[in-house]
């Protein structure tokens, strides 16, 4: 595999990791993804916030739970406050009519608004977090009158409203969608508004960087024009896309994205006006984030933008995690890139492998972990496999060994369950992890046939 960054990639991690003191930081967490899970039970204590997309919509505007809602192992694992989210998902799609319809009526709208209040006040919620997407531009009003209501409910029963927004740098941006929000209003009667800063470039658009540090200057800057500063959080993006030649782009994380790098023998290069890095393999263009291009953004954010609330982020499990140490503020200064008046760039590595292991009960299963160099590293690595998590072992593993490499394997006695282990390499000052869900599946009960 081989490297290359921009040149000042190596300073960022310093400078924003310098202090996250002072700014909430919430993070959805799609329930349906075993990542989402290993990284909220690993991070927890860095979490101001944590929105589960656990509720969409019945036909009918009632409540629907997702995948996992409300499951006792995922909220235990939740950090800080646990504001789930509620999405207008309709058969798995945004509805904006069907959003519009609910609002058009003052009686369904006052009635979806006591359900989300009950929700919220029957499972102990700290409040709930509203994602209203595709609204037409038409129903702002409407929107507003509801925004309104839910949060008198909430706040009478001491919990706290979360609004979701598109991102917009103007209120001329009145299409479908930021249309129908109103900044202002929706401020007044919100305790935060998460914006959506990022799908400046997506799924069907040309390749391109998904939130450039120009935009995100545009729109901070007009959230601080609309919306108590304490109020605002920046959405920021934790995944990439995946451009074909032709067609929709996939999305791309963290470990997906560095699994085409592997495949593909890819060079990867950092866009300078957004820090991301981006690389390209047999007709597709990838662009992807990690933390040095997190970095960037916090830095331009807080230096120009000091007085917003904090930082949201989609999406949990999609993450590089070293984005968490510039988070805790943990992250170890780094060497200054060639240009900048210092030595030359810091020589890093990569942990290649893979986030989940499977096995049926009874049955065996292995996986390879190994260092990657990057900037031409040629250490050697301490490696080391944490067997427990949160004072749960995993059963029956075994390791073995091999220069900067190591095979987990799972035995086939191993008990059914699910179980995080840490495989971690150390070179020097240099630490890096994967986190590796492993879930053990119970074999299938056999019956025995009858005989007359």
């Amino acid at each position: 595999m081989r490297i290359r960054v921009a040149a000042v990639a190596a300073v960022l991690l310093t400078l924003a990791a310098q202090s996250f003191a002072g700014y909430k930081v919430s993070v959805w967490i799609p329930p349906w993804s075993t990542a989402a899970l290993t990284s909220i039970q690993a991070n927890g204590g860095a979490i101001t916030e944590s929105n589960p997309v656990w509720y969409a919509w019945n036909a009918d505007y009632s409540i629907a739970k997702q995948w996992n809602a409300e499951n006792p192992t995922w909220r235990s694992s939740m950090g800080g406050l646990l504001i789930p989210t509620v999405q207008n998902l309709v058969n798995d799609s945004f509805d904006g009519n069907a959003a519009a319809a609910m609002l058009a009526n003052a009686t369904t709208r006052e009635a979806h608004a006591t359900a989300l209040a009950q929700l919220a006040i029957t499972n102990g919620f700290d409040g709930i977090d509203v994602d209203y997407e595709r609204v037409p531009t038409g129903s702002r009003a409407a929107f507003t009158a509801f925004v309104t209501s839910l949060g008198a409910k909430l706040h009478a029963a001491n919990k706290k409203l979360s609004v979701t927004v598109y991102a917009k740098a103007s209120d001329k941006e009145n299409w479908n969608g930021p249309g129908s929000q109103d900044w202002t209003a929706i401020g007044g009667a919100a305790d935060s508004v998460k914006i959506m800063a990022y799908d400046y470039h997506w799924s069907t658009s040309a390749p391109g960087a998904i939130a450039p540090l120009d935009w995100l200057d545009q729109v901070a800057a007009y959230a601080e024009q609309t919306i108590a500063g304490s109020k605002i959080m920046m959405g920021l993006p934790w995944y990439g896309y995946d451009w074909p030649s032709s067609g929709s782009a996939g999305t791309a994380s963290f470990a997906s994205a560095h699994q085409t790098i592997l495949t593909n023998n890819a060079t990867v290069q950092r866009d300078a006006a957004s820090g991301e890095p981006y690389f390209s393999y047999s007709g597709h263009t990838v662009y992807f984030q990690d933390a040095a291009g997190y970095a960037k953004k916090l830095d331009m954010l807080k230096q120009k933008h000091s007085g917003i609330g904090g930082f949201a982020h989609w999406a949990a499990g999609q993450e590089d995690p070293d984005i968490w140490k510039v988070i805790t503020g943990t992250t170890p200064p780094v060497t200054p890139p060639p240009g900048s008046g210092g030595t030359p760039a810091q020589t890093d590595f990569l942990v290649s492998g893979p986030a989940t292991m499977q096995v049926m009960q009874g049955a065996s299963a292995s996986a390879d972990f190994r260092l990657v160099p990057i900037n031409g590293f040629t250490g050697a690595a301490a490696v080391t496999v944490q067997k427990t998590f949160n004072g749960v072992a995993v059963p029956a593993l075994s390791t073995v060994l091999s220069g900067n490499a190591v095979t987990v394997n799972i035995s086939a006695s191993s008990a059914p369950g699910t179980y995080i282990l840490i495989v971690r390499f150390t070179s020097g000052t240099l630490v890096h992890e994967q986190s590796v869900t492993v879930t053990v599946t119970p074999s299938p009960t056999r019956h025995r046939a009858a005989r007359g």
